[in-house]
């Protein structure tokens, strides 16, 4: 009923005013909106808007849910493994083919191409899988949104990367696929909260470690 009350508050306020006369504008009785609607009697102009805004109160501790983590990470990394394969077989068919042949030179161009640019992109989407699916499960599991699901995630990674290879590989891989967790989500911070995130991070993390025990 309050939702009610407020949109025909606001009608007989257009049709008692017209688009010039708001002599009587003071006489029509309006009542606040509920809470779950104040953002219809928003008037702010966007550009005077600094830093992020929300409508709704809680909004900026929303986060997104895990498949749509997992959706732009595969399709980003299998995008970007396709254009960075589709250069490397390029190059290597500059480097290794001679012959003067058009035909062939154009078919043995095309080869190297997809041959590499399918390989690196099917390669880095089977990773952002592994990795998307392991910092969401992690995050899950400690009920925890903070940098350590991603050296976690990362760690997994890198672990599953390599987990035929031996113990030792096994082991320098997870470390590796840690630092790159740890950097992946300074990148990422960084970009969406501002040059500050990464030593904020990096700081709230050493508290964590030694300063709190």
């Amino acid at each position: 009923f309050q939702q009610l009350n407020y949109i025909t508050n606001n009608l007989r306020v257009v049709l008692m005013t017209g688009e010039s006369d708001y002599s009587n504008l003071g006489s029509i009785p309006l009542t606040p909106p509920p809470q779950h609607y104040q953002h219809l009697a928003l008037n702010i102009q966007p550009e005077h808007l600094e830093g992020s805004q929300y409508v709704f109160a809680g909004d900026e501790k929303k986060k997104r849910s895990l498949s749509d983590i997992m959706f732009f990470g595969i399709g980003t990394s299998y995008i970007s493994g396709l254009a960075g394969g589709g250069l490397w077989g390029f190059f290597e068919h500059t480097r290794t083919f001679d012959a003067s042949s058009k035909i062939l030179r154009r078919n043995h161009c095309l080869n190297s191409i997809t041959k590499r640019g399918t390989f690196v992109g099917n390669s880095l989407a089977v990773l952002a899988l592994f990795y998307t699916a392991s910092t969401g499960c992690i995050g899950k599991l400690r009920d925890k949104d903070d940098i350590w699901n991603d050296i976690g995630g990362g760690a997994m990674t890198g672990g599953l990367y390599k987990s035929t290879r031996g113990i030792s590989t096994f082991s320098k891989f997870m470390g590796l696929g840690a630092i790159g967790g740890l950097a992946l989500n300074l990148i990422n911070g960084t970009y969406e909260q501002g040059s500050s995130y990464a030593s904020e991070t990096m700081s709230e993390t050493y508290e964590d470690l030694f300063e709190r025990r």
